[in-house]
This record gives structure tokens, sequence and C-alpha cells, in this order.
């Protein structure tokens, strides 16, 4: 009978379900590699702008705190406050990928191993990149706009893919803060040398102005540049918030899924069980 099929494949699936949840997290509980992945060690040469001590900031409320008391400590007002934020996530991050351990979450380990161009395995979480100190342009723009929305500031997300000849495409992403009337442009991944406090940069870079964007990254040729491959976007919001949630659910099924499919088991049984002595009486 199909409820009796229903009932043993979904005890034997909690039972598979169990002992991968029990597995993974013992294997957890063995690995160290934890802290290992959460920092990068600074490559000779490299040029990039970084502070161990903030760095090793790895709470986001102490971050937080950290930046609020500095910009009290310095009485930061205005375009001042964002450009000290920008300071602060360009000196704590160094260039490259974060990604979560997710040694407990096995759903979420074979949705990155089937479907490995969607990068779910990449940290989009702020309480997983404040552990970081390394990120790249999406992940530090994240951090950013944390930090820039306890200001009661306007924020919002640049998204730039450009066609570039005879090179892969250009895909980069910022932070733009509106302070006063005017919008401001920040990147702290790239660190390009430019007037933040110019608010014409937002502008031109949204009107897409080759001679604006060749000056904030030299190294790149826009000739293929169009407007289309710009464009300004989520307002005030958090913009990663279904990664966010994918990674959050996949681990609440990963740790108890068992439990779901081993409660429908048990009220599939006492069905059985119903119809049995329906059936006795009868």
């Amino acid at each position: 009978m199909i409820i009796n099929f229903l009932y043993k494949s979904s005890l034997t699936i909690s039972i598979v379900f169990l002992l991968l949840s029990v597995y993974f997290t013992i294997a957890k509980l063995d690995s160290n590699n934890d802290d290992s992945n959460n920092f990068r060690t600074v490559e000779e040469g490299s040029i990039e702008i970084y502070d161990e001590k903030i760095a090793k900031i790895d709470n986001l409320d102490d971050l937080k705190n950290f930046v609020d008391d500095e910009i009290k400590k310095n009485q930061f007002k205005g375009i001042d406050i964002p450009i000290y934020i920008d300071d602060v996530v360009r000196r704590k991050y160094l260039h490259g990928t974060a990604y979560i351990s997710a040694n407990t979450n096995w759903i979420l380990k074979g949705a990155d191993y089937f479907f490995p161009e969607f990068f779910f395995l990449t940290a989009v979480d702020p309480e997983d990149l404040v552990k970081k100190n390394h990120g790249i342009c999406n992940q530090q723009s994240i951090i950013f706009q944390e930090l820039i929305q306890d200001y009661k500031f306007e924020y919002a997300s640049i998204d730039l893919f450009i066609e570039i000849p005879n090179n892969p495409a250009f895909g980069h992403f910022v932070s733009a803060v509106k302070v006063g009337g005017d919008w401001f442009y920040f990147d702290p991944n790239m660190e390009p040398v430019y007037d933040r406090k110019n608010a014409l940069i937002v502008k031109k870079v949204l009107e897409a102005d080759k001679a604006t964007l060749k000056k904030l990254y030299p190294q790149y040729n826009f000739d293929l540049l169009t407007k289309e491959m710009i464009y300004m976007k989520e307002l005030n919001r958090f913009p990663a918030k279904r990664g966010v949630m994918f990674q959050k659910v996949t681990q609440f099924l990963s740790n108890f899924s068992w439990l779901v499919f081993l409660i429908f088991s048990f009220l599939v049984r006492s069905v059985i069980r119903k119809k049995a002595v329906n059936a006795s009486l009868s």
C-alpha cells in the first residue's frame, strides 16, 4: 500500500538525514579549519591599505562601537562620516573572496556542488564577514552599508558589468551614500584614488562617462561602455537578503530536516494503526 511505503520511506529518510547531521557535527568538532579560513596573510609587495588591528575586530557590535567611538572622538559630521567608514573597511579587508565554512550545512554544500555558478558558499551575512580580513567588492560593500546605516544616511548599491575589449567583462559592486541632497561614490574594495567629496562622481558613473571610469580604474579599457552596463539599485536595502536567507534556511534544514521526516513518519504510522483497528472492528 502507498501509505506503508510513505511510512517506511519517510522513516528511512529521517534516519539518513539524522546520520548526516551527526556526522558533519562531529566532523566540525574535529576540525580546526574555521579560524584559518578567516584570515589571509598579506602578500609580499601588496599595495593594499591594511590595518591588522582593525582586521582583528571579529564581532559586528565591536566593529560598530569602534567606528562610533572614532566618529565621536574626531567629531566627524556630514560627508566625513561615510569617508571615515570607507577608510575603516579599506583598512580591515584585503581583496579576496571570503567563504563560510558550512561544515554542518550539508544541504548548502550539495547545492554549491551541483550549482557552483551561484557561489552559495560565499559569505554574505555581516556576522560572517566581520570575522574575515578579506572580501571581494560586494562583500566589502555589505560591511560598508551595514556600518553606514547606523548614521541615518540614505544609501544604495551600484552594479557595474562592463564589456572589455578582448578581455573578460569588468564586474564590480560599489556603494553610494546620500549626504544632504547629493550622492557620493564609495569603493573600499578596489581603493581608487579620487575626491570622495566630489558629488559629480556618482552622476558621471551612472551616465557611463568613460573619462570618469578611466580615472577611477585606469587598468581597464572602457571603449565599449554604455549606460545599460551600470545601474543603481536597492535603495536603503540590504543587498544580499536572499543569499543570507538561503544559507540560514539550508542550515536549519541540515540540522532538523530529519525531525520533520520523523514526525511525518509517526503521523503516517498512526493512520496505519487507525485503519488496522477499524478493519478489525468491521
